[in-house]
């Protein structure tokens, strides 16, 4: 194309974007509301995923929480229960197909159909790429990326989301 062409597409998509901000600055988008949605995330123990789990408590939501550490599990529950969520906590290690496939079909049987998915739990190792160790390497594979396709695809997410 032209290089004065180029040049004023840019600035009128820029000028256009400027306005859509600052029409958006005084119009905010209508929120949805997460009232009553069942939300299953994962690497609820601490962290992000304990900061999301008291966000959704605090906008009645209710709420499956999963993660390795019982103890951390069972202390974001409380918190959200405290928050007034409804609230069910599950150990379950991420790494593990079986252990996912099994709670998911535990969560589809006794309390229903997810609707909302955050699929947070993640394992790292503060090291650098030769000093970290292959059981680590693997771990983290198995975490960071297997888990989230076996929770995606599992059969509590997967007929509520399409």
């Amino acid at each position: 194309m032209n290089p004065f062409l180029d040049l004023l597409l840019f600035l009128a998509t820029l000028i256009y974007s400027y306005l859509e901000a600052f029409v958006k600055l005084f119009v905010p988008a209508k929120r949805k509301s997460v009232r009553g949605e069942l939300v299953l995330i994962t690497g609820a123990g601490h962290g992000v995923g304990r900061a999301t789990a008291f966000e959704f408590a605090k906008r009645q939501s209710r709420l499956v929480l999963w993660d390795i550490n019982k103890h951390g599990v069972e202390d974001t529950a409380a918190e959200c229960e405290r928050l007034g969520a409804t609230v069910q906590a599950f150990v379950v290690d991420c790494s593990k197909r079986e252990e996912i496939y099994s709670a998911a079909e535990k969560v589809k049987k006794e309390i229903g159909d997810i609707s909302i998915l955050v699929n947070n739990a993640g394992v790292i190792t503060a090291a650098d790429l030769l000093s970290t160790q292959d059981h680590q390497v693997e771990r983290m594979f198995e975490v960071n990326i297997l888990a989230h396709i076996w929770v995606r695809t599992t059969t509590a997410c997967i007929p509520t989301f399409f």
